[in-house]
């Protein structure tokens, strides 16, 4: 190793040391993705709120679902009786019609459906007969809202939230079947947005801000206590939580996003891919054996054979090369029109005419050269010619 590539590699251990130092050093960016997975600490999950369940209600059952409601479900009857309670928190609820189907007969025998959501399935309102609209706050940070619970023991007491858009309430309710539970100012503008129906023997139970009950929110001592209000509401012991039915579920991470969601991952990619090209430009072409170029073996045949013709030609060997060039002709025949080249007559020239497709002439030509030349002894140059000259043109005529 030269001397100037030992102070490239210090150069590059100095910036990547410098750059890690930096970046260690910088505050972690709060990580605001709307997750409300009980598996996430950040702002907007629900790790808090699952793990303080059983201490809050410590009576109660808490089970994590990772299936669709249809499938635990199907799976589970013993759950469908009047001590059970299935648990939605999610930012957009996605609640197929298969598994409403089997929610509604959960609830049918007794159950209860407690679903938080900013938005509701289309086939879940009208079956309960309500309607939601939403409110979008212009600016997030600056617009507040005031949530309230109507019982007696509550109905004093606000709780105030920022940061929380949109706004989602029922602009609708069936009063013969649902009860307010709580609402919510904005503005001035006092709208409900937590209600219980009732469904055969069970409940159906919504609420419309499901930020109030992340990590964010219950970390606040001036909020928390609304979500510990919001959830007495609960009298059962069974409680079933939804982990399955998340939006932030639908998405697959590939190898990629998942190195650049770790700020460790990431840094270690970056040297890798700066150390492989910094590899590549200065050790590389240093390591690396000249390839030599080995060049194709030439066909020298023609040039051969050119070659002997002229040793020949020189030699005045003309007899020897009339012979060779009659035999070479007539061993192309034999393996070609199977013809029988033992007399070379009137005959042999009628079938090669017939099977080769030449003149009658070219062939009577070639027949009376090769009688006269071959084995002669005064065969001449211009014999040669003639002969060579005659066969070439046959070979033109095939």
């Amino acid at each position: 190793m030269n001397k100037h590539l030992k102070i490239y590699i210090g150069i590059f251990i100095i910036v990547i040391g410098g750059l890690m130092y930096l970046e260690y050093q910088k505050p972690k960016p709060v990580d605001w993705t709307e997750t409300y997975s009980s598996k996430d600490k950040i702002p907007l999950g629900t790790y808090l709120l699952f793990q303080e369940f059983s201490k809050l209600f410590p009576q109660k059952i808490v089970t994590s679902i990772s299936e669709t409601p249809s499938a635990y479900l199907f799976e589970n009857e013993e759950t469908y009786d009047s001590n059970s309670l299935y648990f939605f928190l999610n930012k957009n609820s996605t609640i197929s019609e298969t598994d409403l189907e089997y929610l509604n007969d959960f609830v049918n025998v007794g159950g209860d459906v407690f679903i938080i959501s900013n938005h509701l399935p289309e086939e879940l309102e009208k079956q309960l007969n309500v309607e939601t609209d939403i409110i979008y706050n212009s600016n997030r940070l600056k617009d507040r809202v005031k949530l309230r619970l109507v019982n007696p023991s509550f109905e004093k007491q606000e709780y105030t939230y920022n940061k929380v858009n949109p706004l989602t309430y029922f602009s609708k309710i069936d009063t013969t079947k649902s009860v307010i539970l709580g609402e919510l100012t904005q503005s001035g503008n006092r709208k409900a947005n937590f209600i219980k129906t009732k469904y055969g023997e069970g409940n159906f139970y919504i609420h419309l801000l499901p930020e109030a009950f992340t990590n964010y929110y219950l970390l606040n001592d001036d909020t928390y206590t609304y979500a510990i209000h919001s959830l007495n509401y609960i009298d059962k012991k069974n409680i079933l939580w939804d982990e399955q039915n998340k939006s932030i579920n639908s998405v697959q991470k590939g190898i990629l996003m998942y190195i650049f969601s770790s700020p460790a991952l990431t840094w270690a990619w970056r040297v890798l891919i700066l150390g492989s090209i910094i590899y590549v430009l200065f050790l590389g072409k240093r390591l690396q054996r000249i390839i030599p170029i080995v060049n194709p073996l030439k066909n020298t045949t023609v040039e051969f054979t050119k070659t002997i013709g002229n040793i020949y030609f020189n030699q005045r060997e003309h007899q020897d090369i009339i012979n060779k060039k009659i035999t070479y002709f007539l061993y192309f025949v034999k393996e070609k029109y199977f013809l029988n080249t033992a007399f070379i007559d009137e005959n042999f020239s009628e079938k090669l005419h017939t099977k080769s497709g030449v003149s009658k002439e070219i062939t009577d030509k070639i027949v009376s050269l090769i009688q006269k030349n071959r084995d002669s002894k005064s065969s001449t140059e211009n014999d040669l010619k003639l002969i060579n000259q005659t066969i070439d043109l046959f070979y033109t005529k095939i």
